[in-house]
């Protein structure tokens, strides 16, 4: 990832929330020169420092997983259009303000044991904030059954981690303030999350 120091994001910390946050991420494997991209949602587990997902049996990028030369997941935070008339100068130039972490790592296929936990852990996560959160017991065992052998689940160790939080860190804090009120000014949840990372950054 090519990264100017002053946009170079270390603190572990945030980075983990990041990918807690938006866990919806790319999963970038290649073998033999073949490359495979996909997108899943991915839980990450920060005591053994290692990210856990599944993928369709059917789909095949499982099959390259523990062989692949390199791999990475590419998380994106959000994103939004910073505009030069935002500057309290004429000299601005269009640019994007983002987040996004890259982590490299080896994959290990799991069991069933493993694969139900995953998805118990999941469906957790995802359900929380809903008034009925739905859970695996729900199902009937026949169908639950049918699921397992349907879908492979996997882990990706952390081995290294490359962040990027580009959030105008190169400009002057009063010029940066005109950057947030002016991303707070746009009818867009992306600008808005924008403005509270560079917020969270001044």
């Amino acid at each position: 990832m090519y990264c100017p120091a002053h946009f170079q994001l270390d603190d572990e910390k945030i980075i983990f929330q990041l990918i807690q946050q938006y866990s919806f991420a790319h999963l970038v494997s290649c073998r033999n020169g073949v490359l495979e991209i996909n997108q899943i949602p991915f839980l990450l587990d920060t005591s053994q420092r290692c990210l856990y997902a599944h993928v369709a049996k059917s789909n095949s990028h499982w099959k390259m997983l523990e062989k692949a030369d390199d791999l990475k997941v590419c998380f994106s935070g959000p994103d939004a259009y910073i505009s030069p008339n935002w500057f309290s100068h004429s000299q601005g130039v269009p640019t994007w303000n983002f987040v996004s972490v890259q982590i490299t790592g080896k994959a290990t296929l799991m069991d069933e044991t493993q694969l139900l936990q995953l998805l118990i852990d999941l469906s957790a996560k995802h359900e929380a904030n809903l008034k009925n959160p739905w859970t695996i017991e729900k199902l009937q065992s026949k169908k639950l059954d049918a699921m397992l052998k349907a879908i492979v689940g996997f882990k990706v160790s952390i081995d290294a981690i490359d962040a990027k939080a580009k959030l105008s860190q190169n400009h002057p804090p009063e010029e940066v303030q005109r950057l947030i009120a002016g991303l707070q000014q746009q009818n867009s949840h992306d600008a808005t999350q924008v403005a509270e990372w560079m917020n969270r950054f001044l």
